[in-house]
């Protein structure tokens, strides 16, 4: 789909495009479920409001700079002064989920109110924000996978039709959306000390997108031959561990685990990020020609499994209940 298609109206001059009202729309839906939870929590009102109204600008802000600094060298390339222009697109998720943080962080100095509670807040709220801006790639042309060859398997929303190449592709981004949705059902389950709802939302989300970020054919950064977005998930999850294992070390009252089982809880994640980086080589067609594609992803969605179940027993069961 060329560009000029996706247009829906212009604003101020300004194309817009399908995307980008999906985006906007998600936004206001996060937003409207982040300000719904921190009122029935009875989180401080200065704070809640103020955060609210910066998580749009900051996150817009953080996703466009994670891009342009993830192809730092196009825009020396092309001129640094293009990094200004929004309306060409070019953003990164993770980089929003920063700037989000940050938005809860001058949050706090708005009013009375602890970082956690904030952030646990902007957890489910950001679920449901990616949840429906994924779906919305339909109108993107982007988050598409392979080519579908099965034509039993040749229609929406397992596969979308690329009228330019005229083949399905499988639709990611319908699978991206619905393992938003179900993040954001385990985060809405039940009520979890503070922290704990947004350390389960970047455990999970990052897990999932490790996985999600591979099926992808689309326009992904990546540096050299590593997607960025799933270096950025697994610098998270091991982030989320160590964090945990520093608790861990100072609170000798307080384990539930023993050493050695938090060592094997941390080599199991590292055995399965280096099968993973075994496999990006296999989907490559450079190593273990013989295994199948559906093989390969399906080591990897083990894989990935692993690696979120040894984070979650890491970050959640290492310590006793308080």
């Amino acid at each position: 789909m060329e560009f000029e298609d996706r247009i829906w109206f212009y604003l101020f001059q300004m194309p817009v495009t399908g995307y980008a009202v999906c985006v906007v729309l998600a936004a206001a839906a996060g937003l409207g479920l982040f300000l719904y939870r921190g009122s029935r929590r009875r989180l401080d009102t200065d704070a809640l409001w103020g955060t609210a109204l910066l998580a749009l600008p900051l996150g817009l802000l953080g996703a466009r700079l994670f891009y342009c600094l993830a192809r730092f060298s196009l825009y020396e390339e092309i001129g640094l002064e293009n990094m200004l222009r929004l309306w060409d697109g070019g953003y990164a998720l993770w980089g929003a989920a920063g700037g989000a943080a940050l938005a809860a962080v001058i949050g706090t100095r708005c009013g009375k109110q602890p970082l956690a509670p904030l952030l646990d807040a902007l957890a489910p709220a950001g679920a449901l924000t990616i949840a429906l801006a994924r779906f919305g790639e339909f109108f993107s042309g982007e988050g598409c996978g392979p080519y579908v060859e099965d034509e039993a398997f040749q229609f929406f929303p397992l596969a979308v039709y690329d009228g330019y190449y005229e083949e399905w592709k499988w639709a990611v981004f319908m699978l991206e959306g619905l393992a938003a949705l179900a993040i954001l059902a385990a985060l809405l389950r039940k009520q979890r000390k503070a922290g704990d709802t947004a350390r389960l939302f970047l455990l999970l989300y990052s897990a999932c997108q490790i996985l999600l970020e591979s099926l992808r054919r689309d326009s992904y950064l990546r540096w050299l031959f590593v997607k960025v977005s799933q270096l950025t998930a697994a610098i998270v999850i091991v982030m989320l561990m160590a964090a945990a294992t520093v608790r861990w070390a100072r609170r000798k009252d307080a384990r539930r685990m023993t050493g050695k089982g938090l060592l094997m809880r941390w080599l199991a994640a590292a055995a399965s990020v280096g099968l993973i980086i075994a496999l990006e080589f296999a989907v490559d067609d450079k190593i273990w020609h013989e295994l199948p594609i559906w093989g390969i992803y399906g080591l990897m969605a083990c894989a990935c499994a692993v690696i979120g179940v040894s984070a979650h027993q890491t970050v959640f069961r290492s310590l006793k209940t308080e």
